[in-house]
């Protein structure tokens, strides 16, 4: 994500979809091809289907959210089909919970895995939490407090009165907030 001082905003996810892609390198550039192929099918009638000159069904979603025609914030992370689920949890901290970029990156998670009930929740979602999933037929999974399995999101808010920049970055996989 980045915004520069005249308020022009981009937010952007960038994967080689598995953690080597396609573990092809274009030869004297150091560029790695991704391995998204692999999210297609193999059926001929599918709308997903592998065709020339087709790009494969995706779920990478940076967000920005606008509010009285000015950026407030937007957030983006990776983590194939858990951005689905990661990307709303982080704009739902801002948004409904009113925290600030930086907490509402780093706040708890949980995560839906396929198939079935199961849910991965990180450790430091409260236990009331887990038991009211539990309750509701959820098979709990418990994973590390910072799992990068529920993404890494980085995010930049503007402050709508003072214009300044505020940036977000997620402990559980490698990125940073820079300004200048």
């Amino acid at each position: 994500e980045a915004v520069d001082a005249q308020g022009n905003a981009v937010a952007v996810t960038q994967s080689l979809g598995g953690l080597f892609g396609s573990s092809v390198v274009i030869p004297g550039t150091g560029l790695a091809l991704n391995d998204f192929i692999r999210w297609m099918d193999r059926e001929a009638d599918s709308p997903n289907a592998i065709a020339p000159n087709k790009k494969p069904e995706m779920c990478m979603s940076p967000v920005q959210v606008w509010k009285d025609g000015q950026l407030r914030f937007m957030v983006g992370t990776p983590g194939s089909y858990g951005i689905m689920q990661t990307t709303p949890q982080m704009i739902m901290n801002v948004i409904d919970h009113d925290m600030n970029i930086q907490a509402a990156i780093e706040a708890a998670r949980v995560r839906t895995s396929e198939p079935g009930l199961q849910v991965d929740v990180e450790s430091r979602v409260p236990e009331d939490v887990r038991a009211a999933l539990a309750a509701m037929g959820h098979e709990i999974n418990v994973i590390e407090p910072f799992s990068a399995m529920v993404g890494g999101g980085q995010g930049i808010a503007v402050d709508p009165e003072t214009g300044a920049f505020m940036g977000g970055a997620d402990p559980r996989r490698d990125g940073y907030a820079l300004g200048y």
